[in-house]
C-alpha cells in the first residue's frame, strides 16, 4: 500500500484535556484522539467527527494524520464507545511505519447461503464480528471474507478455516468459532391435564373436628 492510497485527515491540537472540555469538543462535532508510539510524546488531538466516522465506515485502518502542516501515518489501535455502544467517542492511534508488523482487529464479512439452512430448524450463527490479525502495516486487509456456503447442519467454521491474504496471520485463537449452523430442537407440546373435581387442600387449614359432648 502506497502512502497515496492511505486516506488523510486534518487534526488540531487539544489545548486542554478532561471530561468537561472533551464534552464541549464533541458538542462542536469534534472527536478527541490520542496519537502515541515510536518513543515520542503522546499527542492529544481532535478531528472532525463526521469525517473520521466516514473513514471508519469504509474500513480504514491506516490514516495519514495532518498536524500543523506535518503528516504522519497512524494505525487505529482502540476505539471508545458511548454507554449505548452506538457512537465512537474517542480513538487511540499509534504511529507506524508501513514496513513494521502490527496487530489489529479486522471486520469479518459473511458471504453465501449455508446449505445446512435447508434443514428444518437450522439457523446460522456467527458469534464473532472481528478477529485480530498480525501483518505488515501495508498489508492490513479492509475486511476478511468468510464464505459459509458449504456449511452443513451441525458444522462450524473456526479461525483456522479462514482463508487469509498472503502475509496475514490470525492472532485470535485458531479454535475460536467464527460461524456455525445450529439445528434448533423442536419444543415438545405441553401436556394438558384435566382439572380435578376434588377440592384442593388448603395448606394450614385445620382438620374439621367433631363437636364435643
Amino acid at each position: 500500500m502506497s502512502t497515496a492510497t492511505i486516506p488523510s485527515i486534518e487534526a488540531t491540537v487539544r489545548e486542554r484535556t478532561g471530561s468537561r472540555y472533551t464534552a464541549r469538543l464533541r458538542a462542536e462535532g469534534r472527536m478527541p484522539v490520542v496519537v502515541y508510539g515510536h518513543g515520542l510524546e503522546p499527542a492529544h488531538l481532535s478531528v472532525d467527527t463526521d469525517e473520521i466516522n466516514e473513514l471508519l465506515h469504509h474500513h480504514a485502518h491506516l490514516l495519514n494524520i495532518k498536524i500543523d502542516g506535518k503528516e504522519e501515518t497512524v494505525v487505529l489501535k482502540d476505539a471508545q464507545w458511548d454507554h449505548m455502544s452506538s457512537n465512537i467517542i474517542h480513538l487511540d492511534l499509534a504511529r507506524v511505519n508501513l514496513s513494521e508488523e502490527v496487530t489489529v482487529e479486522v471486520e469479518l464479512t459473511f458471504t453465501g447461503d449455508a446449505v445446512g439452512l435447508k434443514t428444518a430448524g437450522a439457523i446460522l450463527e456467527h458469534p464473532m464480528a472481528n478477529i485480530e490479525v498480525t501483518c505488515k502495516a501495508s498489508d492490513i486487509p479492509e475486511v476478511i471474507k468468510v464464505d459459509v456456503s458449504a456449511l452443513e447442519a451441525g458444522e462450524s467454521l473456526t479461525v483456522a478455516d479462514l482463508k487469509l491474504p498472503a502475509g496475514v496471520v490470525a492472532a485470535t485463537d485458531s479454535e475460536a468459532v467464527v460461524a456455525t449452523v445450529q439445528v434448533m430442537a423442536e419444543q415438545p407440546e405441553e401436556e394438558t391435564t384435566e382439572a380435578s373435581d376434588a377440592e384442593p387442600e388448603v395448606i394450614g387449614r385445620p382438620a374439621k373436628q367433631e363437636d364435643e359432648d
